[in-house]
């Protein structure tokens, strides 16, 4: 989506370009011959051609270049470095189906991902496009890290937690009540099962999201599920962020006994 917006954004300044020399050439005889009318559209139509090329090319280049980077700084942190398209062992399409056992209320659509542990607890980073199933096809672009183990194992129900402003307050569904305190000030719980979340939601996870929330990570919504968390902020993220944010799923894990 951001290639898409800088793509229209390149083609909105080239046309005020033209726009502005034509206003100031446009009285030229030339403009008037037979010939230019005759060729001017395909001259157009190749020179559209021309630029959306250079355009795409610049923008894949860049692209390879950040890929390249993310996945030199996955291997000094010692992680797995997956690309969503040249994927054999089909790492993609099984982080998809445990992303949808953790979190079956949003729908993921996955880029590359890092592998930063595994074993009896697994923690996963990972480039998305995302939606709530239940709020239509708008999707998000987000960077996002999934961590398993077996201290999720008393979740139930899926408990999400968001930072709390005065659109959500009116929108989001579910709510649950945290009575009067500072958490409940700065923070939305949704769940379908009211009783359950509080229990998720317990007093050291909060004490854990308030803390993070005077700190970097303000904009990540946490997904609490069946086996799991996952916790989901802006997309490009600077590398340093990445290992905040696996730091936050560990300390959400011990939350749980």
């Amino acid at each position: 989506m951001v290639k898409i917006y800088i793509l229209l954004f390149c083609l909105f300044l080239g046309l005020a370009v033209f726009i502005f020399f034509y206003d100031r050439i446009s009285d030229h005889p030339i403009w008037k011959s037979q010939v230019w009318l005759t060729l001017k559209i395909p001259i157009i139509v190749i020179i559209i051609v021309l630029i959306l090329t250079v355009l795409l090319v610049i923008i894949s280049r860049f692209s390879k270049k950040q890929e390249k980077a993310e996945k030199e700084f996955a291997q000094s942190q010692g992680w797995i470095y997956t690309e969503s398209y040249n994927d054999p062992q089909g790492l993609t399409k099984a982080l998809k189906a445990r992303l949808e056992k953790v979190c079956p209320e949003k729908d993921f659509d996955l880029n590359n991902s890092m592998t930063v542990e595994s074993g009896r607890r697994s923690v996963i980073l990972f480039d998305c496009w995302y939606r709530v199933r239940d709020w239509g096809p708008k999707r998000d672009h987000g960077f996002a890290c999934l961590i398993e183990s077996d201290r999720f194992g008393t979740v139930s129900s899926q408990v999400d937690i968001s930072i709390r402003n005065r659109a959500d307050g009116i929108l989001l569904s579910n709510q649950v009540d945290m009575g009067d305190s500072e958490f409940a000030r700065d923070f939305i719980v949704t769940s379908k099962d009211p009783s359950s979340a509080k229990k998720v939601v317990n007093e050291s996870l909060q004490a854990v999201l308030l803390e993070y929330k005077r700190g970097s990570l303000i904009d990540a919504e946490i997904n609490i599920g069946q086996g799991g968390a996952v916790i989901i902020t802006g997309a490009y993220k600077p590398f340093e962020e990445w290992l905040v944010l696996v730091d936050l799923a560990r300390r959400i894990e011990s939350t749980f006994e």
